[in-house]
């Protein structure tokens, strides 16, 4: 009810009235036997709470809400959360008129939920890259919404978001649930830019030597001229970057593995990549055994401005079953020629 737990109301009573738990259980049990079982034990609490002129809903706007709790179709909701991720702002047509949507993750101690901009004002802290990993996020009066069976916290223009609130900290964060749809299966020869959640299937045929950039042990976040941007000048991590082109029998796309996913791809430990920065012979005796590989692939797909082409940026990978990636290629055949 309006976003709290029997428990939750119970804290406030406590916590505004200095009342031990056992005294509010019993103000509650008392106002259950007076209505004979006509209402639960959180309506009932909700009434105690009322009586001793606590405003739950006033608490709500002030303290949020937290992700696990936001219900469908709820609205005017108050919410914290740190940003884990940020999508591309995508534009559209209706009716005539172009508009843009934009969205990213949050996540609190309790779960994790995408977030989803429609006002120009609000996308404008997106265009600017105000919103970006770390960065602790309150929205008001934002609205709740169900998409492919997943909650969405959406923004209007009416609603309201602070960037970095005054003594609001997120530290522990729930790990994320998989809070996407299943991934759309694609031929690489349908994909277009902006294409997220996309899952392709087919073989390595060319391999580049990996790259390497050096990241910040506190945030991961790329080091210049030795200098994280929030930590200062900091011990750093050599993160690699593995391009390989991937064919699935229609077309053929670059595709761009990081961090532990070029690991992956390159069939061996950490250290060793580590070493192929130093010695490239390290990286042709992987390559032989990467060339030929069938994997299915998870990621989005990006327009490189630079080399006027698509690229797939992997999020997540498993190596395929070579039968079925047969079956695949013979139900999806490549146009033929005329």
């Amino acid at each position: 009810m309006m976003g709290l737990t029997y428990e939750d109301i119970i804290k406030n009573i406590q916590t505004q009235k200095q009342l031990t738990e056992s005294e509010v259980e019993a103000k509650i049990k008392e106002k259950l036997n007076k209505l004979s079982g006509l209402i639960s034990k959180e309506g009932a609490a909700h009434i105690v709470a009322n009586e001793l002129g606590i405003n739950l809903m006033e608490n709500i706007r002030k303290n949020g809400i937290k992700i696990a709790k936001l219900q469908a179709s709820m609205r005017n909701a108050t919410v914290f959360g740190k940003v884990l991720r940020v999508y591309d702002i995508r534009t559209f047509n209706k009716n005539g008129k172009e508009g843009k949507v934009g969205s990213f993750l949050i996540g609190d101690d309790t779960g994790v939920i995408r977030i989803v901009l429609w006002d120009v004002h609000h996308l404008q802290h997106l265009e600017n890259q105000e919103i970006k990993e770390d960065v602790i996020i309150k929205l008001q009066d934002a609205y709740v919404r169900e998409n492919q069976g997943f909650k969405e916290l959406h923004l209007g223009g009416t609603g309201k978001l602070e960037l970095n609130p005054e003594g609001v900290t997120i530290n522990a964060v729930a790990q994320p649930v998989q809070q996407q749809a299943e991934a759309v299966k694609k031929n690489i020869s349908d994909l277009q830019p902006g294409d997220a959640n996309t899952k392709i299937l087919g073989t390595v045929v060319q391999v580049f030597e990996p790259r390497f950039y050096e990241s910040c042990s506190e945030c991961n976040k790329k080091i210049v001229n030795g200098t994280c941007a929030e930590h200062g000048a900091v011990t750093g991590t050599w993160v690699p970057i593995l391009n390989f082109f991937f064919d699935d029998g229609t077309s053929n796309i670059r595709a761009v593995a990081f961090r532990e996913h070029a690991i992956t791809l390159l069939g061996t430990d950490e250290t060793t990549v580590q070493n192929m920065k130093e010695d490239i012979t390290l990286f042709d005796i992987q390559k032989q055994t990467l060339l030929g590989k069938q994997y299915e692939l998870i990621g989005r797909v990006t327009k490189n401005d630079m080399f006027d082409r698509i690229e797939f940026s992997i999020q997540q990978l498993q190596e395929a079953d070579p039968e079925k990636i047969a079956t695949e290629m013979t139900s999806n055949p490549p146009p033929q020629t005329p």
